[in-house]
């Protein structure tokens, strides 16, 4: 049996990645940040984007603005005209709330799917983090809570052993995750959620398909209700 061996990287080799690494971290902050001006409302429908302006506005140069605005077209957040004009689509300041009404239809059926195939192995992760996010003493009990929180849907996500719903609420999640730094929930909120996500893995280790999807549609319609800020879920 041949083994096929990888050369270690060289200096240059990690230098590159490096240097592609922090371009797309950089066009993932800018898109992440003219996303969240939308949701606020501070960029409105029917507004032109200019490059210029936003990349002097942000800080950076105006090729991470370029590609970040080319990243909402294909999103459907922002339209590029003919003349390369990015325009704010109407009611794209709703983006966050209509990703969980998208997620409300996903995640139940795919905790029901996942009840039945999740793993051991997986239950073990997910038990280490739940018992970390319920130690209110820890100093980042608010990181440790959303970690399970990403954890716990990502990993119902992954064990429904079907690719088209996997992915649809992986890239729901890559919007969800703006929500931690957009608004950030009160105490009692965050501790709300925690029990909603326990029930969920109570759910899934009893192996039953209709109380994990319903115990997942109530924490989302639950999580939609407790917001303070109306346009982020």
């Amino acid at each position: 049996m041949s083994v096929n061996r990888k050369k270690p990287p060289t200096s240059s080799d990690s230098a590159a990645g490096n240097g592609a690494r922090s371009e797309t971290s950089l066009v993932d902050t800018v898109y992440q940040q003219i996303l969240l001006r939308i949701i606020r409302g501070e960029l409105v429908g029917g507004q032109e984007l200019k490059s210029t302006l936003l990349a002097k506005d942000l800080g950076v140069s105006r090729t991470p603005v370029v590609q970040a605005l080319q990243r909402l077209a294909a999103d459907g957040i922002v339209t590029l005209e003919i003349n390369k004009r990015a325009v704010v689509r109407p009611g794209a300041e709703n983006w966050l709330v209509e990703i969980h009404q998208l997620r409300e239809l996903l995640e139940p059926h795919a905790a029901s799917l996942a009840a039945l195939r999740i793993s051991d192995e997986t239950f073990a992760q997910l038990d280490e983090l739940s018992a970390a996010a319920a130690d209110h003493t820890r100093p980042d009990w608010t990181a440790a809570i959303e970690r399970f929180d990403f954890a716990l849907h990502l990993a119902i996500a992954d064990s429904t052993e079907n690719l088209a719903l996997r992915e649809a609420i992986r890239k729901c999640w890559s919007f969800k995750r703006l929500s931690y730094s957009a608004a950030p929930d009160r105490p009692e909120t965050l501790e709300k959620a925690m029990q909603e996500h326990q029930a969920i893995l109570s759910a899934l280790k009893a192996r039953d398909p209709q109380t994990a999807a319903a115990a997942m549609l109530f924490h989302l319609r639950s999580a939609a209700n407790m917001r303070a800020e109306r346009r982020i879920v």
